[in-house]
């Protein structure tokens, strides 16, 4: 299952990858930029609708695990409607405030206005995109993890295509890139559907009534979810900033060290949305001896990844800092995070098991209470001392020693929570 969603993150990766090579051959940086900034509403939306799939798939598994089935169907609908629905209120606010966005592009009136059609083509397309990821949660749900992957690559897929096709054969620009986006949208959404139809079901009734109280359970899990995706750029934040006081170099090797934790480390992102649904339908079925055992099989399975990347990294981490022609802090940077980083991000992924615990032992709160405590008082101190006195990569490991300190009480919180659950049931 962890396999499963880390490739589904890897495609998108690489296709977001593709598209700003694409743009970037427009030859006009205002476009790229524009790229840039529906990018990051994107992100911004999925934060909000990310909160809203990892509680589906706790709540429906929990129920799946019951075998309580006769609404299964109405439940789907509803999760599908809940997520669209919190994907277009996000995106309407972003949308609204586009006016003093898009004046940051500084782009002449034709760019600004194409600016302005690829944001508005991107906000569109996360309606159908909150949809498809709760299509593909759904079916994880129910243990179809290979069918889940099916439905982001089947998006990844055509938008890999579809990008050069609108971009240069159309010769429609940026806008094509947005128009791109939504169609690789609506083609995830639509094999999404018909799977989630084929082995879940789905129902065309409708109800508001229970609509509310499906949406108040769930809500108990998402809201926290949400305001702790929220926390995690804060701490980048401070620390862009402070890097960017450190020169062009020091930009370069935090892009380096990016890119690679993006790659390396998908099946650490991955982990909460593949191992909250299996831990939910255990606990729900009453085999919490099955839950306990999931999630020592998941620790163990982190740690040996972890060493394995580090080692790894230990020795790739000068040729790869080659590659990419670092010099200077840059490099610096990026062999510490070879040498030191990769070390502390084994704790990391352990973290992600404990906010999946916290997510359902009825303790959700706790995941935003670690979230912001790590995006602030676990950074922004470290990451000043640290610039003080190593500047570029004293920021950036100082940031990691932070955060690996909070997710140590984090980790020890959630095993002592896991314990008194299982006290309360044997």
């Amino acid at each position: 299952m962890a396999c499963a969603s880390a490739l589904s993150l890897l495609s998108v990766f690489l296709v977001d990858i593709l598209t700003l090579v694409y743009v970037s051959r427009l030859h006009d940086p205002s476009l790229l930029a524009a790229v840039g900034l529906g990018k990051t509403l994107l992100f911004v939306n999925g934060a909000f609708v990310s909160g809203v799939v990892i509680a589906a798939g706790a709540v429906l598994s929990e129920r799946i695990g019951k075998h309580a089935s006769q609404r299964l169907a109405r439940w789907v609908t509803h999760l599908l409607i809940m997520a669209a629905a919190v994907a277009a209120l996000v995106a309407g606010l972003e949308f609204a405030c586009m006016g003093p966005l898009s004046r940051w592009l500084g782009a002449d009136a034709a760019a600004y206005h194409a600016a302005r059609w690829f944001v508005w083509l991107t906000l569109l397309a996360s309606v159908p995109t909150a949809a498809l990821q709760m299509c593909a949660q759904l079916l994880r749900s129910q243990g179809q993890g290979r069918l889940a992957l099916m439905v982001l690559l089947a998006g990844s897929a055509t938008l890999a295509v579809a990008d050069p096709l609108f971009i240069f054969v159309f010769n429609l620009g940026v806008v094509g890139a947005g128009l791109s986006c939504g169609l690789s949208a609506l083609v995830a959404l639509a094999v999404g559907l018909v799977l989630v139809q084929r082995h879940i079901g789905l129902s065309a009734r409708f109800n508001p009534k229970l609509l509310r109280l499906h949406a108040s359970r769930v809500s108990r899990i998402a809201l926290p979810a949400m305001l702790a995706n929220l926390a995690m750029p804060v701490g980048i934040t401070y620390l862009m900033i402070t890097l960017a006081g450190q020169g062009a170099s020091a930009l370069a090797g935090m892009a380096v060290v990016d890119r690679v934790l993006q790659l390396a480390y998908c099946a650490f992102f991955a982990l909460p949305t593949a191992l909250v649904p299996i831990i939910a339908q255990n606990l729900g079925a009453g085999r919490t001896d099955r839950a306990r055992q999931a999630i020592a099989f998941t620790g163990q399975l982190v740690v040996l990844y972890g060493v394995a990347l580090w080692l790894a990294l230990l020795v790739a981490g000068p040729g790869i800092a080659d590659y990419f022609q670092l010099t200077d802090t840059g490099r610096s940077m990026f062999l510490a995070f070879s040498h030191f980083g990769a070390g502390l991000w084994i704790i990391f992924g352990l973290d992600f098991v404990a906010q999946s615990l916290f997510l359902t032992l009825d303790r959700a709160w706790w995941v935003p209470t670690f979230g912001w405590l790590r995006g602030t008082l676990g950074s922004i101190p470290f990451v000043y001392v640290g610039a003080h006195w190593y500047g570029g990569t004293g920021a950036l490991v100082g940031m990691w020693s932070g955060n690996a300190l909070v997710a140590l009480l984090a980790i020890a919180t959630a095993m002592g929570v896991a314990r008194r659950y299982g006290r309360q049931r044997p």
